[in-house]
């Protein structure tokens, strides 16, 4: 879609805006160490911890400790400050997606079918997913690409049997249209005395 954009553009109202496609493997490489490093090391601790809980016969526990995880990985938003049409945020969603099936798929090992079973609306939606963009028709492909991978990505893992849940495309505007770059207003900031 970014290609597309740009190519739709002339050359100078493509350099003004700085419309310039990015490819998947340089997000990759910026997803990698931002977003996924850091989520990737809780995770591991929380399926150590799990595991350990687990020997010590509290399976209970281990389930609570999981569910605790997801549902802060369910919360974590990620913002592109200049998202273009919005492939950083595609990628970032399909790579915590695939956390997110690592996390229910250890659930479902547990026996906590009832909570995978019950997640509609606490789950990874391209609602966790944010960004400004000054060209407007880039708001709305980024907006429009962001529903397109999450669908892919329901129907890749439940199959066409398992509609996603009502209404599919929900009126997000998770996609700012508005520059974010900000002018220097020279105010310095005045603290008190609580800092």
């Amino acid at each position: 879609f970014g290609t597309l954009l740009e190519r739709a553009l002339n050359p100078k109202e493509r350099a003004k805006l700085g419309a310039h496609y990015t490819p998947r493997a340089y997000v990759e490489r910026l997803i990698g160490p931002t977003i996924m490093e850091p989520l990737r090391a809780d995770w591991d601790g929380v399926r150590g911890a799990a595991a350990t809980l687990i020997e010590e016969g509290k399976e209970d526990e281990a389930k609570a400790f999981v569910e605790a995880f997801h549902s802060r990985l369910a919360q974590t938003k990620v913002l592109d400050p200049a998202c273009g049409t919005g492939n950083f945020l595609y990628v970032a969603m399909a790579r915590m997606k695939e956390l997110e099936g690592e996390v229910l798929d250890l659930l479902v090992e547990l026996g906590d079918d009832q909570y995978v079973a019950e997640l509609t609306g606490h789950t990874i939606t391209p609602e966790n997913f944010l960004g400004i963009e000054v060209n407007e028709r880039a708001v709305e492909i980024a907006q429009l690409v962001l529903w397109i991978g999450y669908l892919q990505w329901h129907f890749r893992v439940n199959g066409a049997d398992r509609t996603p849940p009502e209404p599919i495309l929900r009126d997000v505007r998770t996609i700012e249209h508005r520059d974010a770059l900000i002018d220097y207003d020279d105010k310095i900031l005045e603290r008190d005395d609580a800092g």
